[in-house]
């Protein structure tokens, strides 16, 4: 009886071997879903549709984009994990869900390592310290001055507790030394309009959102937070160059499917991405909104997930910033 069910398991072992390259020639069988965990209209979405008429012409079946916000990005990752390991719904978020907010909030729902396979790394854009375009400083050494003389202090603005924004703040004021008074928004758009109006001091924002308003003269930036300069901002140093080392950030997007998707569904679909990504009208769409391609193996996001989970999860509880 013993030998019998053995054999059974192994039988059928090695049916669902044979039946994987079968699933990979014949996916996806219907429509591919991003889920993506905030609004139409924002940052997240533009990627997803960027990519999905791309992604959808290689897969050879439409790709649509589906928009499940709130939560942390935890509505969209719960409904994501409800649906079939089959490669037919992804979940598209950004560092916020994958790597900060499991830390955030007090009681979070998923763990973006167990809960998820990694597909690819999608797009960065680094963070970049701005100031009213009537601010009197001009400089970030100017900035770090002010924050040192003045009794109360420069007030920074930041898309939220526990944003990156705020970490990085937080980073700087570490670093930079002086007196800085984190102002918390719900989200960049009120934060930004503060800044520009002089209601804060300064703020660190991705170029993504910045480099309109810099090009229309209603910000100025001091410096980029990240290792280079950006290639949308070039004559803007890095706060490296500047002397002030290790306040690097960036926002970032990547692409995951629920745990147990099959291998070959996975790379199907980063090659699907890849490509996509390379297209022509992909990068100069971009390239116009201030993001830089960052494509990776499944295994390379992977581990860029693991350490950026390791690099914010101090920061985060240093700060003292948390979410219910």
């Amino acid at each position: 009886m013993h030998n019998r069910r053995t054999l059974t398991r192994l039988f059928l072992a090695s049916l669902a071997c044979a039946a994987l390259p079968v699933q990979a020639q014949t996916f996806p069988s219907r429509p591919v879903a991003m889920v993506v965990p905030f609004p139409a209209g924002g940052i997240t979405d533009a990627v997803a549709r960027a990519l999905a008429q791309k992604m959808g012409e290689q897969l050879g079946k439409p790709v649509v984009v589906d928009n499940r916000p709130g939560g942390g990005g935890q509505i969209a990752a719960a409904y994501v994990r409800q649906q079939p390991a089959d490669g037919h719904t992804l979940y598209v978020g950004a560092t916020e869900m994958f790597a900060i907010n499991p830390t955030l909030f007090r009681n979070f729902s998923y763990d973006p390592l167990k809960d998820f396979t990694p597909i690819t790394s999608l797009i960065a854009s680094p963070l970049v310290l701005v100031v009213p375009a009537n601010s009197p400083m001009h400089s970030v050494a100017e900035l770090v001055q002010q924050a040192k003389s003045r009794r109360a202090g420069l007030n920074y603005a930041s898309q939220g507790i526990g944003s990156i924004g705020h970490l990085l703040g937080e980073t700087f004021r570490g670093k930079a030394g002086g007196t800085y008074n984190h102002v918390a928004y719900k989200g960049s758009t009120p934060a930004l309009q503060d800044v520009m109006g002089g209601q804060v001091d300064f703020m660190f924002d991705p170029v993504i959102t910045t480099a309109p308003l810099i090009a229309g003269k209603k910000l100025r930036p001091l410096a980029i937070a990240a290792d280079r300069r950006s290639p949308q901002l070039p004559e803007v140093p890095t706060l490296a160059e500047l002397g002030i080392a290790g306040v690097d950030a960036g926002v970032w997007f990547g692409a995951v499917a629920r745990a147990g998707t099959p291998a070959p569904m996975v790379e199907r679909l980063n090659e699907a991405i890849l490509k996509a990504m390379k297209d022509p009208e992909v990068l100069k769409r971009f390239a116009d909104q201030g993001m830089q391609p960052f494509a990776s193996t499944p295994a390379q996001f992977g581990s860029f997930m693991q350490a950026e989970i390791a690099r914010w999860a101090p920061l985060i509880k240093a700060s003292g910033a948390s979410i219910d």
